[in-house]
């Protein structure tokens, strides 16, 4: 189950051999998700970390690890869910004497007038009160935003992908992204975990090209943020996916478990569920899955090609989405807040 529906598949059996070898592995490296985290920055300078979005326990995690980044000497979190030409007010918002609700909502409305969860609008409000008991002389955390705003006036269904394509006037929201990260951590050699929707965080990993309809392999996509990141400082970088579902191969729009349930299979032999684990150069990185979209394109697509590190908290049937804040849209925003919903213009 996950939120409430079922998957298109249970779990698969796996060889009895093979399973306790996964088992004997988390064993033998258990980690808390929070000091698996953490403990990537002592070899890596960017760790991205991709989420399926809105649900509760990823964002919730976040929270937890503002403080311990600030004690393990990374000062900046970069998040996907805001504006960059809003920074000047992020800055403002979680260095000042008095936290301003409005004004964090006002920044999440910002970068997406549907966004309006009070757990991410919570990664400010932790940032401050970080900020806030700190010592006037010690440096502050910052939360940085990577995206931009696009051009919503004009939207509607009727608009031809082209038309639509023009929606994002500062070109490739993933190229701006990635400039972002360059600018703001690279190019200072400063230290930050990056987080966004789990496409957006592909390093390693290339995303295949896929025409669902007629069934085609067209191609890889090579531009994903962290795919522009990896690039450029290959050694320098870290990907862990968040557990969420995969799509598969038949519909862009059906999902089953990751690899084929095997890491669910596995956690279910735990009471604490809990656990961060390396993928790459681990018992993990070999487990295939012939089934998912991911896997198109791959001549033997395995979990040590997708991602570097993976976190497990909870299974699917036990998730939870977001708290949507009632104050997010209001009489007086809601205008404006419908101009980035074509099905509503009318």
């Amino acid at each position: 189950m996950f939120y409430g529906q079922e998957l298109v598949k249970p779990w698969k059996e796996i060889p009895q051999t093979e399973k306790e070898t996964l088992i004997a592995y988390l064993k033998a490296k258990w980690k808390t998700p929070e000091d698996y985290v953490i403990e990537k920055f002592s070899d890596y300078d960017l760790v991205f970390i991709g989420e399926y979005h809105r649900i509760k326990h990823d964002v919730e995690l976040i929270h937890r690890l503002i403080p311990r980044l600030y004690e393990a000497g990374v000062r900046n979190l970069a998040i996907e869910f805001g504006c960059h030409e809003d920074q000047d007010k992020v800055d403002k918002l979680i260095n000042s004497d008095e936290y301003d609700e409005d004004l964090a909502r006002r920044l999440m409305f910002n970068s997406d007038p549907c966004w309006g969860y009070i757990e991410y609008m919570d990664i400010y409000r932790k940032a401050w009160e970080l900020n806030k008991s700190l010592h006037k002389d010690k440096p502050k955390f910052r939360v940085v935003h990577l995206s931009y705003r696009p051009d919503w006036s004009g939207l509607t269904e009727e608009m031809t992908p082209e038309q639509r394509e023009k929606m994002w006037h500062k070109g490739n929201p993933d190229e701006f992204m990635a400039q972002v990260v360059l600018d703001e951590f690279v190019s200072k050699k400063e230290k930050a975990l990056i987080y966004s929707g789990s496409h957006h965080a592909f390093t390693r990993y290339q995303q295949p090209i896929y025409d669902f309809e007629k069934k085609t392999f067209i191609g890889f996509v090579t531009n994903r943020m962290g795919n522009i990141v990896y690039q450029k400082i290959p050694n320098k970088v870290f990907n862990i996916f968040l557990h969420s579902p995969w799509i598969t191969k038949k519909n862009p729009n059906e999902h089953n478990y990751p690899v084929g349930g095997v890491i669910d299979l596995v956690m279910s032999e735990f009471d604490e569920k809990r656990v961060g684990f390396d993928v790459i150069n681990s018992p993990f990185a070999k487990i295939k899955d012939t089934e998912t979209y991911y896997s198109i394109g791959y001549t033997e697509f395995t979990l040590g090609i997708f991602c570097d590190g993976y976190i497990f908290q909870k299974h699917f049937k036990d998730y939870e989405g977001c708290t949507v804040d009632e104050k997010f849209i209001t009489p007086e925003n809601f205008p404006e807040a419908i101009t980035s919903l074509p099905n509503l213009q009318a």
